[in-house]
């Protein structure tokens, strides 16, 4: 049994093997994503796992499977209560890293980028303020996600030390970049930063503010910002969807003219 293809659901196309070394799962979300590109518009309704599940004469768990790499993709999204829909196309995105300036400017002009601000509050986390010289007055912590069209591809958790975040209001953190804030109101100039790239599985939190399952990666920028002294003024944590940012970083030679500007 196992040996025998499985049910195919569209004149001409090749079966989905059982026998294949890829997953009937991976073989199944590939032929969906060029079904649903072919025959769907963005927000048309998909039909059901149990409904995909018949046509292709499969287990509900593949299906769901298969249906979750592509929510996890950007293809498809979830909707409480409805069903599940062709999503609007994710942006694509590249953030340089080797400038001061804030992450809005990482978007192209016209790019209908949005700003939500998740939480604002003082924190006593010694994990957290250890980064600050000052940490025993506690950090100012804030998220602010960022989406396109109601889908969201950017968290970032700003953290300030008091001696600064005791002059900023939440309306500040909902409409103002953490680097405009520094320049702008407290009067405090950012001159170098230190990154740190990673890749993490993201927490039960993160992964509903971005909506995508706790297995699915995340790129993960973390930046400490520096002022002319050399104290910390503030560390920045980036959770961005690998599918829809890349890092940028121009790098000259030592005694290059690039180098010596």
């Amino acid at each position: 049994m196992d040996n025998e293809p499985a049910r195919n659901a569209g004149p001409g196309m090749p079966p989905l093997r059982r026998s294949s070394a890829r997953a009937l799962h991976e073989q199944l979300s590939d032929r969906l994503r060029a079904e649903f590109g072919s025959d769907y518009a963005v927000g048309d309704q998909v039909p059901t796992e149990e409904e995909i599940g018949r046509a292709y004469d499969l287990s509900r768990v593949t299906v769901r499977r298969a249906i979750q790499t592509l929510v996890d993709q950007g293809v498809l999204v979830r909707r409480q209560g409805k069903g599940t829909f062709i999503a609007p196309p994710r942006p694509r995105i590249v953030y340089a890293i080797d400038r001061f300036g804030p992450f809005l400017d990482a978007f192209p002009p016209g790019e209908p980028v949005k700003v939500r601000l998740l939480q604002f509050a003082r924190s006593t986390d010694k994990a957290l303020g250890a980064v600050f010289d000052d940490a025993r007055s506690g950090v100012l912590v804030y998220e602010r996600l960022y989406h396109t069209a109601g889908t969201p591809h950017a968290l970032l958790r700003i953290a300030l030390p008091m001696r600064l975040g005791d002059s900023v209001s939440r309306a500040d953190a909902a409409s103002m970049g953490v680097y405009q804030i520094l320049r702008e109101k407290l009067r405090v100039a950012p001159v170098r930063a230190d990154f740190r790239v990673s890749s993490e599985l993201p927490t039960a939190k993160l992964a509903r503010a971005l909506r995508v399952s706790s297995t699915t990666p995340l790129m993960v920028l973390e930046r400490v910002s520096h002022d002319r002294s050399g104290r910390p003024i503030e560390q920045s944590i980036h959770y961005l969807l690998p599918e829809v940012y890349k890092l940028s970083v121009s790098v000259a030679a030592p005694g290059s003219d690039t180098a010596r500007r």
